[in-house]
């Protein structure tokens, strides 16, 4: 069977544009690659938001500040609203979650004992204090204070109710 020639005035789609068929192929697989990461970027962004959304209606009940002291031994916070039940010294803490650019958390120390402190998750720092140092403000017993993330790394008090 003899090859299927094309009319001499037919113009060569794809030859025309591309000196050859394997220039052709790399200019395909890159859109095909950059479409790729746009995908995965995308996917980034929509599970970052639908993470702040189901963070943004969580509580949880009855924490137990960590004992230690330190940022590594602090009670990891997992919600929104987080209230420390049990709390028996003076600076045991808990550690805020990763920030995240609008995140918020709300933190309740609903004891009648000693002040709470705050750490931030590890990398992450509190106001103009340096990454993985405690917070400069302790929760009083019976206060709560709100934490704003504006960024990826730093966090902010954004209100203190007595």
């Amino acid at each position: 069977m003899a090859a299927k020639e094309f009319p001499k005035t037919w113009p060569p789609l794809v030859i025309r544009e591309f000196e050859d068929i394997k220039k052709a192929y790399i200019v395909v697989r890159d859109l095909v690659r950059s479409l790729d990461d746009l995908r995965k970027r995308v996917l980034e962004v929509v599970n970052d938001h639908a993470a702040l959304i189901d963070f943004s209606v969580s509580a949880t009940n009855s924490i137990t500040s960590g004992t230690t002291q330190t940022q590594v031994g602090a009670t990891a916070l997992t919600s929104r609203f987080n209230r420390v039940a049990t709390h028996g010294n003076v600076d045991d803490g808990v550690k805020l979650p990763t920030a995240l650019a609008g995140k918020e958390v709300i933190i309740l120390n609903d004891t009648a004992t000693a002040d709470l402190q705050v750490w931030p998750a590890t990398g992450d720092a509190i106001e103009a204090a340096a990454a993985d140092a405690v917070g400069v403000t302790k929760i009083a017993n019976q206060e709560s204070v709100t934490y704003q993330a504006v960024d990826a790394t730093t966090w902010y008090i954004t209100n203190i109710e007595p």
